[in-house]
């Protein structure tokens, strides 16, 4: 099967800086996704032109996906990613969560007794969140932010996979840390995910909407974020969502869904265990960070 050719895209390098040959993991009918050799990073190459990807998030996204993002089925998500922080850092003090949407994170956050601050790219969901009382700062915000009070912790949920430029946003991310802040990222785990693409669609899921422009595992994104100076800490399993399917899709396709997440997270709860760690293979992970001594 070959790839359609799509208008309006670009090739890209690995954003390690890698200059290896990349390897083809899989292609669609619209899309290819690469591996690099160097960093096992796999990345969809090509891609839409970066301007593109911005404007649809921008103008375009909260529509298509606002609801299922604002949903209930993402509260456990939340909750996780704040306990995490919670092990590492208590309140009081200043969090910023990048990508925060309607601000239902934020709101956690903010009830648990931080300074709360958002940045959001659609204006849609902007506005939701600014509705819910929260500061948010302007998009660009980071590009400028040597101009303003460090943050003692900084949270990406499911953010990574989705920028055009992950190297630049975690390398403006270091310079908003304080020097003893933490850094919490949730991203997709791509070592479960890949594996999973054809058994997945028994559940009637369209799975490669679990694709983003960026599939890190945690071994590719410990390696970008020691690449720019930034230490990590720890990598957990992330409790899962209540699922992707909603009430449109068959009782059976749900009931399947809410079955194979309780299997998988159980399995890989148990195997993180029972290797230290040294195994994570839910189908999301949590990762903390913080500055390395050598980041000015």
């Amino acid at each position: 099967m070959k790839t359609a050719a799509m208008p309006e895209t670009e090739q890209i390098l690995c954003p390690c800086g890698s200059r290896s040959m990349l390897v083809e993991v899989f292609h669609t009918l619209t899309r290819r996704y690469v591996r690099c050799p160097d960093c096992d990073l796999v990345f969809q190459n090509p891609r839409p032109l970066g301007t593109m990807v911005e404007e649809f998030y921008r103008e375009d996204y909260d529509e298509a996906y606002g609801e299922a993002e604002a949903s209930s089925d993402r509260y456990p998500v939340f909750e996780s990613v704040a306990h995490r922080l919670g092990l590492y850092r208590q309140p009081p003090g200043r969090l910023l969560d990048v990508g925060c949407g309607d601000g239902a994170f934020l709101s956690l956050c903010q009830s648990a007794g931080w300074t709360c601050y958002g940045l959001e790219l659609s204006k849609k969901a902007a506005a939701r969140a600014a509705r819910r009382g929260l500061t948010v700062l302007p998009p660009d915000w980071l590009e400028r932010s040597d101009q303003h009070e460090p943050f003692d912790a900084i949270t990406l949920v499911n953010v990574l996979e989705t920028v055009t430029n992950p190297t630049g946003l975690l390398k403006q991310v270091a310079g908003a840390l304080s020097s003893s802040g933490f850094l919490v990222i949730r991203a997709t785990n791509g070592a479960f995910h890949i594996p999973m693409r054809i058994p997945a669609r028994w559940v009637g899921s369209r799975y490669d909407q679990a694709f983003h422009l960026f599939l890190y595992s945690p071994q590719a994104l410990r390696s970008l974020l020691k690449g720019i100076g930034l230490q990590t800490i720890a990598i957990h399993n992330s409790v899962p969502s209540r699922g992707p399917l909603t009430s449109t899709n068959p009782w059976t396709s749900r009931l399947k869904w809410r079955v194979g997440a309780t299997a998988f997270w159980s399995w890989s709860e148990l195997l993180y265990k029972a290797t230290g760690g040294r195994i994570v293979s839910a189908p999301s992970f949590e990762l903390i960070a913080r500055r390395g001594e050598g980041l000015s």
